[in-house]
């Protein structure tokens, strides 16, 4: 359920980053060339303006050098180009990668190469269907992957040390991409059209949005499960899991809006605090008790009900 929305100064909104040591959210407004700002007070402001295109995917990653961190830059697909931004808004990258349509990005930090951590970034190509690796450190970059869909939103599994990328068009697949083989297999097929975001929880569960059905839906780690967190959105974009206060951050680009509603993982302190509800049964449509069924109804001593779709 959502709990709280923000609309300024939006246009065509598409994705969110969120930076906690700063506690501000960066969003890309691929309408005008620009990435907001947006500080917990509420003041949203031009971060970055003057992009030629979009922009569209965002991702926040610190940096280091050796064993020192030198800060944290904001990557930014922008037409076939791949721009960095320090945190007071100065470019410090612009890199083509001869892309058409650069989309979704996310990242890998590897530890045990050298005495720097290896950053790799993946960004997805739209238009031109295919999926880029970039490494941060030497400043190159490799097609990974084609496809024969359009891959939208991607993210990296830490936990389970995996790409994943959600696609466009009908009947839209979630893809497990092996990096170093450039393979891919298909997780699911969703039955949603036109996949855009994807992120993770701190328990391993998935979050994507749909157009399809304007709502964020929720995968269990195994994509076993799926339930709606929220519905009524507006052309759901790239979405963003903030661990700190356990929210997932939606852009609307279909209304310019920002909304905020609470994850789904019971890990989380905040998630306990602000349900403090217990589950009492589980039961089918017509009120029987048999979890077998694939719908079920999960009813919580609060009075909420939440609705659970069982794919396997």
């Amino acid at each position: 359920s959502t709990f709280f929305s923000r609309s300024q100064n939006y246009n065509g909104p598409e994705s969110v980053e969120h930076d906690p040591n700063n506690n501000v959210y960066y969003i890309s407004n691929s309408g005008n060339g620009q990435i907001l700002e947006l500080d917990n007070n509420d003041n949203l402001s031009v971060f970055v303006d003057g992009l030629q295109a979009g922009p569209h995917g965002l991702e926040l990653v610190e940096q280091y050098i050796g064993e020192k961190w030198i800060g944290q830059i904001l990557y930014a697909c922008s037409g076939g180009t791949l721009y960095g931004y320090d945190l007071y808004g100065n470019e410090v990258l612009n890199y083509s990668l001869n892309g058409s349509f650069l989309n979704g990005i996310t990242h890998k930090i590897d530890n045990s190469v050298s005495d720097s951590p290896e950053i790799t970034l993946f960004i997805t190509d739209f238009s031109d269907k295919k999926l880029y690796q970039y490494n941060v450190l030497e400043s190159t970059h490799y097609e990974i992957c084609s496809f024969s869909k359009n891959p939208n939103g991607t993210y990296y599994d830490h936990i389970n040390n995996r790409l994943l990328v959600v696609f466009w068009g009908w009947n839209a697949p979630i893809y497990e991409v092996n990096i170093v083989e450039g393979t891919y297999n298909s997780i699911i097929n969703t039955g949603l059209s036109n996949l855009d975001g994807i992120t993770m929880d701190n328990c391993g569960n998935f979050y994507i949005s749909a157009w399809s059905s304007n709502a964020l839906h929720k995968y269990n780690s195994e994509f076993s499960q799926t339930e709606i967190i929220t519905s009524g959105l507006s052309n759901p974009a790239d979405i963003f899991y903030n661990a700190t206060e356990n929210t997932i951050a939606i852009p609307n680009s279909g209304n310019n809006t920002i909304e905020f509603v609470l994850g789904a993982c019971n890990n989380s302190v905040v998630q306990e605090n602000l349900t403090n509800k217990n589950l009492i049964t589980t039961v089918d449509m017509l009120g029987r008790l048999n979890t077998n069924n694939k719908f079920q109804l999960e009813l919580y001593d609060d009075g909420s009900i939440n609705k659970k779709y069982i794919l396997k």
